[in-house]
């Protein structure tokens, strides 16, 4: 067993563990315990890295394949809100991050797409950087809005019912969206224009779609931030421009890529 397969199950290990704690919460109905949830998901985050490295990093360059970069996204997420929870009640997302993590783990160990490896410039290098920070944190945003989609739900319907009663209140919720959303559109931006600085052809064939795709969703979320500020754009308007925008947002790498690793076998 390579050091990447060891450690992978290992961070695989850990991270159902913390899944199973977050829904023992959910069964309980009472807040979740921000020692018990970050000390395995901080080991897991730990491991994951590490294997992630030896997953990732060859001689000939980086493996940069779908299921590698779902994987690397899954660590950046749940470190993400690991520390984050520290400072904000981001707990409950690790319901959704924490068994994807675990899921995307074994997938991207010993699932072949076909993506084959080669060497990047630094500058591409830090563009690739900046764009698995900026999915990683727009992917808080869209479990943010999924939760926050379901409180507003059950307060229409007159009725909160379950974990939902121990949940942040909704203001509290969405003030917690937006930051996300903030910080996500920063870095998204950063990456955006390190790759028109350093991709020698942005729009060639395999890229033209991607690159469209991304500014259409770094639009979406542009038009939401000016709402918020201009308007005050809130509940279920900010839900459907970040579920919209993230939806962009994954098909701009996601599709694209599983179409040019799986269909054409071009990566």
């Amino acid at each position: 067993m390579s050091p990447a397969e060891a450690l992978g199950l290992t961070a695989t290990f850990f991270y159902a563990l913390a899944s199973l704690l977050v829904f023992r919460q959910f069964r309980s109905q009472s807040a979740p315990s921000t020692a018990l949830l970050l000390a395995p998901a901080a080991v897991a985050t730990a491991v994951h890295a590490v294997s992630l490295y030896f997953l990732m990093v060859t001689d000939q360059g980086l493996l940069l394949g779908v299921l590698p970069v779902a994987s690397c996204m899954s660590a950046v997420g749940a470190g993400l809100v690991s520390v984050s929870s520290l400072y904000r009640p981001f707990q409950w997302i690790g319901a959704l991050v924490f068994p994807f993590a675990a899921l995307i783990i074994p997938a991207s160990l010993w699932i072949n797409t076909g993506y084959r490896v080669h060497p990047l410039e630094h500058g591409i290098g830090l563009h690739v950087l900046l764009s698995i920070l900026a999915y990683s944190v727009l992917v808080i945003s869209a479990c943010q809005a999924i939760l926050l989609l379901i409180q507003h739900r059950q307060l229409k319907d007159g009725h909160i019912r379950g974990v939902m009663r121990v949940f942040p209140p909704i203001q509290v919720m969405e003030s917690m969206l937006f930051d996300t959303i903030w910080l996500g559109e920063a870095l998204l931006t950063v990456a955006i224009l390190f790759g028109f600085l350093y991709v020698d052809d942005l729009f060639a064939q395999h890229l033209v779609h991607k690159t469209v795709l991304t500014l259409a969703s770094w639009v979406i979320f542009a038009v939401l931030l000016a709402g918020r500020h201009l308007r005050g754009w809130r509940g279920l308007t900010a839900i459907r421009f970040t579920l919209a925008g993230f939806a962009v947002l994954l098909v701009a790498f996601f599709g694209s890529q599983l179409v040019l690793e799986v269909v054409l076998g071009r990566r």
